[in-house]
């Protein structure tokens, strides 16, 4: 169509223009670039044609630099433009310069000649939102509150606000308290409910979502959440054991680590009981009491575990120092990754000391293939078995050096794994698959959402994981609701395993969803640190 409106008349700028925007959205930028010239050399001044230039120019790294000259050109022909203005914002803040952001978006509300309607709260918002990327927080503040007053109904600007300030701060508390004043008004307002279930630490979960009769229940779960991932490391540490011991010439040598992570288990067990106990005799609603005592039994259990893990390491490492250089083949490697699997697991358990007190991120640099060798047991084997699972992998990107907290995130696919085999224990032909690549924020995307790609232009690479498997997979009606804070499909689960897990993402800037429709399927995507 826009062909034939060429042939018709080959300059004229509408069609050149809105034939270059098309372009742009589906991706095929310098052919869009050669429309906008075209128009621009038909009219030089034309703010249409510059506006929209620049910002599929943004679209591109490269030419980021004379994007910011088509709008600065575009505004000097008419400096009270709203759409060049918000367009122009919105490259500016893809490219983090924040105060310049809100400078123009500033403009459109100076200017506002009620013209803007239903879009002044909008860009209000987006004010409030750019505030606080700038570390300007009471003149971000100001701008929510005037979104709240402004609103139809005040509960709507008050989510609304929460959503703008969670999307740029986790777990903050003025986005909290907001969601606390809709629930005081409406208890059954779901979506605040919601949000405000997610954003919650455990104590603040604790106190609101509670009742006299669930009381003792959530604190059981809370309980059980500090030591369910420490089984599940013990359990994949023990797996692992065992999948070496298939090695007769292992045998010996693991027999006394085998016994010696049964035997942690036991205590663990012991542990658990013992505190039970104490809570069963605590008044319900006695929260402070409640978690001193779950608090002390992790840092108990993590101090069992970790002693139990220094004598194994070092029976491993005396294994390792005798072994002589004809003997390090393939058994060398396999306790080798054992060995590293322990201090992993180690790492892990130190981490759930503070799970009250908030995640602390440990970043340093690593190649991704070292996030799965701990169950490819042979370098570079891309099929392997564990309890009644096969594995498979696809790592693209094994030799990229990635920025982040690497224990982790093991942990956390360690959770995935474990909760695989857990869930689905009858299944002889259970198979899981992993797989890692590198994509980048910025990549090609098609149609209406050019708008995402230039917010994301500047983003960094990404590292994206695929776990995936072709068990029972998790029930529609739980699907919404999996990540929340003690949600669980298993009666033996914590209820937390996922929220933490999620919350571990998040808190290192990325993203997990859950799409499986044969089995479970959780995407993974973690932008890369900074060396």
């Amino acid at each position: 169509m826009f062909e034939r409106s060429l042939e018709v008349d080959a300059n004229n700028i509408i069609t050149l223009t809105s034939y270059g925007k098309a372009l742009a959205d589906n991706g095929e930028f310098q052919e869009a670039f050669d429309k906008f010239e075209h128009s621009l050399q038909v009219d030089a001044n034309n703010t249409f044609a510059l506006t929209s230039y620049g910002y599929a120019l943004a679209a591109d790294n490269d030419f980021q630099k004379k994007a910011f000259d088509q709008f600065e050109k575009s505004l000097q022909i008419n400096p009270d433009n709203h759409i060049a203005l918000f367009m122009y914002a919105t490259v500016l803040e893809a490219a983090q310069r924040y105060k310049e952001a809100i400078s123009h978006l500033e403009k459109i509300i100076r200017l506002d000649d009620l013209s803007l309607g239903y879009r002044r709260n909008f860009i209000l918002l987006k004010l409030g939102q750019l505030c606080y990327l700038a570390k300007q927080e009471a003149n971000g503040k100001k701008y929510f509150d005037e979104v709240i007053k402004n609103a139809r109904h005040t509960d709507v600007g008050r989510l609304e606000a929460a959503k703008h300030i969670l999307a740029i701060k986790p777990y903050s508390q003025e986005a909290t308290d907001l969601l606390r004043k809709i629930i005081e008004t409406s208890p059954n307002h779901t979506q605040a409910l919601r949000m405000l279930s997610l954003d919650l630490k455990p104590k603040g979960y604790f106190e609101v979502f509670k009742t006299a009769e669930s009381a003792l229940t959530d604190s059981k779960m809370l309980n059980r959440a500090m030591y369910h991932k420490i089984l599940n490391e013990i359990s994949m540490l023990k797996a692992i054991a065992y999948q070496i011991v298939k090695d007769d010439r292992a045998s010996d040598v693991l027999s006394k680590v085998i016994k010696s992570i049964e035997s942690t288990y036991e205590k663990m067990t012991q542990r658990r009981h013992e505190e039970e106990t104490k809570i069963e005799q605590m008044p319900t609603d006695n929260y402070e009491a409640i978690v001193t005592i779950i608090s002390q039994t992790a840092h108990d259990v993590a101090d069992i575990v970790n002693n139990e893990l220094a004598i194994i390491k070092a029976r491993l490492q005396r294994v390792l120092k005798k072994l002589n250089q004809s003997q390090k083949d393939r058994l060398f490697h396999k306790l080798e990754k054992l060995l590293q699997r322990i201090e992993s697991t180690e790492t892990a358990l130190n981490d759930l000391k503070s799970v009250n007190e908030g995640l602390n991120l440990h970043n340093n640099t690593f190649k991704v293939k070292t996030l799965f060798e701990t169950w490819q047991i042979e370098p570079l084997q891309m099929v392997s078995t564990l309890k009644h699972a096969t594995l498979s992998f696809d790592i693209q990107n094994g030799d990229s050096e990635f920025v982040g907290d690497k224990e982790k995130i093991k942990s956390f696919l360690s959770e995935l794994m474990e909760n695989a085999l857990k869930h689905n224990p009858e299944q002889a032909d259970l198979e899981i698959a992993i797989s890692s690549k590198n994509i980048e924020s910025a990549a090609r995307i098609t149609g209406e959402i050019l708008h995402k790609k230039i917010l994301n232009a500047n983003a960094k690479e990404s590292l994206l994981i695929i776990f995936r498997d072709n068990g029972k997979g998790i029930p529609p009606k739980k699907k919404k609701s999996i990540f929340l804070a003690l949600e669980t499909t298993s009666k033996e689960g914590s209820g937390l395993g996922l929220f933490i897990i999620k919350r571990t993402i998040e808190k290192m800037k990325g993203h997990i969803i859950e799409t499986g429709k044969e089995g479970a399927r959780f995407r993974i995507d973690i932008p890369y640190g900074e060396q």
